[in-house]
């Protein structure tokens, strides 16, 4: 019988922490070698990496309750790195629903969203088309942010098949995220991802970063793309 390397064990503060034995249960190691598959471009291997480790995390978790990981454990907080990492993978790979259980599943253990997963959930609702999910998560979006006001259109969309004019409001405060709507290319060039990865990314590269995250939904769901080119174009 072949017994897991992740053992996952109570602190004194009522969190759990994930341990790990050998190079099995070396989580940051695991989350270090998908990345560096990432910088090699072999982006296949690094979605396989992360899911194999997210099944072995997946593994030790408990089925019926819920539980709140210790992030400032770095074996613990690579794990819950690994699980929103895969979630998004999988959003990228058209697989929207196992990474939306993906994304419910890190914050029912991370209940204050320190690794900010809820955007990423609130895409998933999106992907799948669901307004009742999406419109609950509404409230842990940040009311300044683009993609607040991206989703506000979505749900205008959704119900009304047009953007009404409080949405468009809100999407035409955001003048780096149209830019980017309206440009005829979104280059992922070394500029943009120094950019992007700094402490304090400019909007810019901000508005690219969402509006390559949006892409698999805009591609999906083109009538949508269509009509909110059409209001930030009026």
């Amino acid at each position: 019988m072949t017994h897991s390397a992740l053992r996952l064990e109570p602190t004194d503060h009522q969190t759990f922490i994930i341990t790990g034995r050998g190079k099995e249960g070396n989580l940051l190691h695991k989350a270090e070698q998908a990345r560096e598959a990432e910088r090699q471009g072999d982006f296949e291997r690094a979605c396989n990496e992360r899911f194999r480790a997210f099944q072995e995390i997946y593994a030790i978790l408990p089925d019926e309750e819920s539980i709140e990981l210790d992030r400032s454990h770095a074996n613990t907080r690579a794990a819950m790195e690994i699980i929103r990492d895969s979630a998004i993978d999988n959003f990228f790979a058209g697989d929207a629903e196992l990474a939306a259980a993906q994304a419910e599943l890190l914050l029912d253990c991370d209940s204050e969203d320190w690794l900010d997963t809820t955007p990423i959930l609130a895409l998933c609702y999106v992907a799948l088309g669901d307004a009742d999910c999406l419109e609950e998560t509404m409230m842990d979006i940040d009311d300044k942010s683009p993609l607040k006001a991206l989703l506000e259109a979505w749900l205008s969309f959704d119900r009304n098949g047009s953007i009404d004019d409080t949405a468009i409001g809100h999407l035409q405060r955001h003048r780096a995220f149209i830019a980017e709507l309206n440009a005829e290319a979104h280059p992922t060039d070394e500029t943009y991802l120094q950019d992007v990865i700094s402490d304090r990314p400019s909007p810019q590269a901000a508005a690219r970063e969402l509006w390559l995250r949006c892409e698999p939904i805009f591609a999906a769901q083109p009538d949508f793309a269509q009509a909110l080119k059409a209001a930030v174009c009026r």
